[in-house]
């Protein structure tokens, strides 16, 4: 393969906010990058992003746009959208023949790098359960900081089998948190669905788990053990309907909540390129992520770099935006040290 006229500084694949928080941050050190991306994010769908500071209830796409508007400024980034499929190192004669990346995409384009920034986000595994993917993201929130606010006085359930262990008590301590008021029999507007049998006074739970669900039903939190059949929309009322089946008697009920905490297991977009480049993963409480190292989140593999949610456990616009300055200071300090060692060759063969 011919590697492409232009050898940017760096290749971000990824346009979400921490690819372009890795632009911005090379535009101050007039770093050549360009930007690539298909466009398909794991927000899409959502109405607002929230606990952005300066940003909070604002549409991820007018998030997005702002950030190029300022990222125009510096005149050092490029953008294009495709779908990368391949991406490998090459030795660039044009750079003392050190090493790069090239990056191909879907259609057999190609674009070459002295550095590579996967900013690719991961993909949600969402359960094989009828309605969860239509209620996904609009009545099913993963995260309490990023939604429930606007529905915080609503009935809320937390949705998951006893093996999502202290996750379904410390988001039904954080749902309880959203809203004091109880409902008219004392009990909390929160609810565990357990999806099957959970006591806690089973010897067989974890113990912080047990321990945590004590605590639960100490605050007043019902916790559901019955079968979930099914999701439905409540539209036009706002929030979902869950239908339960209690598997012993084969009796069915559907409860309405405002929303639903549900977090499903993640895994890395584009495991091809990974898998290509010899990335190693970490394994975290949700699902892999890119082993990325503090403090500028670099790979395993020299020049390579991982922003985001993709190389993150905490999965968040601001953790994004955080990563991408970061990286973005690894890629000047790598670049930096690579033209410092070429002079000094230099001046040592002159």
């Amino acid at each position: 393969m011919m590697a492409a006229k232009i050898l940017y500084d760096a290749i971000i694949i990824g346009g979400g906010p921490a690819g372009l928080s890795v632009a911005l941050g090379l535009g101050r050190q007039t770093r050549k990058c360009l930007v690539i991306s298909h466009n398909v994010f794991r927000n899409d769908g959502i109405e607002a992003s929230h606990a952005v500071l300066g940003h909070d209830h604002t549409h991820p796409q007018e998030i997005s746009a702002r950030a190029r508007q300022q990222i125009e400024r510096y005149g050092n980034t490029s953008y294009v959208d495709a779908e990368i499929v391949s991406a490998r190192p090459e030795e660039f004669p044009q750079w003392r023949n050190h090493k790069g990346f090239v990056v191909k995409s879907k259609d057999g384009q190609s674009w070459s790098g002295k550095t590579l920034v996967l900013a690719t986000g991961v993909k949600d595994i969402l359960p094989d359960l009828k309605g969860y993917k239509e209620n996904w993201p609009k009545n099913i929130y993963q995260c309490l900081f990023c939604d429930g606010w606007e529905r915080r006085h609503s009935q809320k359930a937390v949705f998951g089998d006893p093996s999502a262990g202290i996750f379904l008590t410390a988001m039904a301590s954080m749902a309880l948190g959203l809203d004091t008021e109880k409902n008219r029999d004392g009990s909390a507007k929160v609810t565990i669905l357990t999806n099957g049998p959970c006591r806690a006074d089973d010897e067989s739970l974890d113990p912080a788990f047990a321990k945590g669900l004590k605590a639960m039903l100490a605050r007043g939190v019902k916790i559901d053990q019955r079968k979930v059949i099914a999701l439905e929309d409540a539209d036009p009322e706002e929030g979902v309907y869950v239908h339960l089946r209690d598997e012993s008697s084969g009796a069915e009920e559907r409860l309405h909540f405002g929303f639903i905490v549900s977090k499903p297991p993640t895994t890395p977009n584009a495991p091809q390129l990974i898998q290509e480049l010899g990335i190693e993963l970490d394994k975290g409480m949700f699902g892999d992520n890119i082993k990325a190292a503090p403090p500028f989140h670099s790979t395993n593999v020299p020049g390579v770099f991982a922003v985001g949610d993709c190389g993150n456990a905490l999965t968040h616009v601001t953790t994004a935006l955080a990563t991408g300055v970061s990286a973005a200071g690894g890629i000047v300090h790598y670049l930096n040290g690579m033209e410092d060692a070429d002079a000094l060759a230099d001046i040592e063969n002159s």
